[in-house]
């Protein structure tokens, strides 16, 4: 059915995403907000109770539901709640982090003035202190918050705002990137001279893994994608490591097992070895090497 036009639309895919969802839901319909605004929840194959949750909030939200479960990923359920969003201006969230209060107000009133914005990252909020030492230094420096990612160019991580002109022209989220397609829109939109614009007001709750096999399977499936990242943007500058790199990260991997005291330590190793090894996978699968 056609819908009214609104000043802003959220797009939250989610997949069995249960534990959480309901936080960051609870989040957006706290936001103090005054222009028309949706939320376009994209059900990309869910198995649990996650539909159930987001349906809940339908008289807390102005929510539109899509049911995605043909083709899963990430990056075809943005581009599906895009195509499907009323808004002129797109936000992109995940459904396992919490928008901060303000953070739309913010978000908004910086795409009033750029084409391409992103907020600020906290890491402390919904996160233990081990998992956070366990993650050692954030990839945004505070002292500089929009600093090359792979020595590349910015990237705009998991709070995403574009204007819906910019999001066409670079034709959306690249599908075939299942994980890192943050960053491959990152690239995209400013490859074509679209500077990406830091909102520091708007603050985004990210939420990490809690078990050791869920860091491991994290760090192990993003960083299985980081070959393809080099294949197809080689050619604007990421670099990849050498075999000395390589090898004494693996040593440092080793020496870390044996050292390992501290809940974080094992924790670090799992994130670091689920790396290690996603990079050499990725290498296979894609046929490019990227150790």
């Amino acid at each position: 059915m056609p819908r009214s036009p609104v000043a802003l639309s959220v797009i939250l895919p989610f997949r069995n995403a249960a534990p959480h969802i309901r936080e960051q839901l609870e989040a957006l319909a706290n936001q103090a907000f005054d222009r028309e605004w949706e939320v376009v929840a994209v059900d990309n194959g869910s198995s649990d109770n996650s539909r159930e949750i987001v349906e809940s909030f339908r008289n807390r939200l102005n929510l539109v539901i899509l049911d995605v479960a043909t083709k899963t990923g990430a990056g075809h359920a943005r581009n599906v709640g895009a195509r499907h969003a009323s808004g002129e201006k797109l936000i992109f969230i995940d459904a396992d982090d919490e928008v901060a209060p303000g953070y739309l107000r913010e978000m908004a009133a910086g795409l009033d003035r750029h084409d391409f914005v992103t907020s600020n990252f906290d890491h402390s909020a919904l996160n233990p202190e081990w998992v956070r030492d366990a993650h050692g230094p954030l990839w945004r420096d505070p002292a500089d918050p929009l600093g090359d990612h792979f020595g590349v160019m910015p990237s705009a991580g998991g709070s995403i705002g574009v204007t819906r002109q910019i999001f066409e022209a670079v034709g959306g989220f690249p599908e075939d990137f299942r994980r890192m397609q943050d960053i491959a829109f990152s690239w995209e939109v400013q490859s074509r001279g679209v500077v990406l614009h830091l909102v520091p007001n708007a603050i985004y709750r990210v939420r990490f893994r809690e078990t050791l096999l869920d860091l491991f399977r994290q760090a192990f499936a993003g960083s299985s994608y980081a070959p393809l990242l080099y294949k197809r943007y080689r050619t604007l500058g990421m670099q990849r490591r050498t075999l000395r790199e390589v090898m004494r990260s693996w040593a440092r991997l080793g020496i870390g097992f044996l050292r390992a005291r501290a809940k974080a330590d094992a924790a670090s190793l799992a994130i670091q070895l689920g790396r290690q090894l996603g990079r050499a996978r990725g290498s296979l699968r894609h046929r490019v090497f990227f150790p």
